[in-house]
């Protein structure tokens, strides 16, 4: 049976690798066997406190350093079993990615989706830069009228 309270400390924080993919995938096999066996199995739902997007809850404490904006195993038993990876930016917020090949070709583990990874998850300048002109824009418009 699982534990209700989830596992504290950083040593829960494991970076993605090819081997957690080999385990994952490892899983998904054990669960259509089970599936074809007719082993009925208890039905998981995702964690609502650790759903894309939140922050990471405080039970879990501050992931160290060096593995923030890089992608680790998910924490979510639900996710357990699915290819998926998490990241967890400096203000500790989850993103979950999805650990098949993107556009077929690109692994999780290829330089260009990591590097597009630490795009997306950055709230770059950029956005404020744009938010700015935007302003300035609708602050020139108005004062011409």
């Amino acid at each position: 049976m699982a534990s209700l309270l989830p596992p504290t400390g950083t040593h829960v924080f494991r970076r993605f690798t090819p081997e957690s993919l080999a385990e994952i995938e490892r899983r998904m096999e054990e669960n259509k066997l089970k599936e074809a066996e007719g082993e009925v199995q208890e039905a998981l739902a995702p964690s609502s406190d650790l759903e894309a997007g939140k922050n990471l809850p405080m039970i879990y404490g501050d992931p160290p350093p060096e593995m923030l904006n890089d992608p680790l195993e998910d924490l979510d038993p639900y996710y357990k079993s699915q290819k998926t990876f998490i990241v967890i930016t400096k203000g500790n917020t989850i993103y979950r990615f999805n650990a098949e090949p993107s556009m077929y070709i690109l692994s999780p583990f290829s330089p260009l989706r990591r590097g597009s990874i630490k795009i997306l998850i950055h709230s770059y300048p950029f956005r404020n830069a744009i938010l700015r002109c935007n302003i300035c824009e609708l602050h020139s418009t108005l004062s011409t009228l």
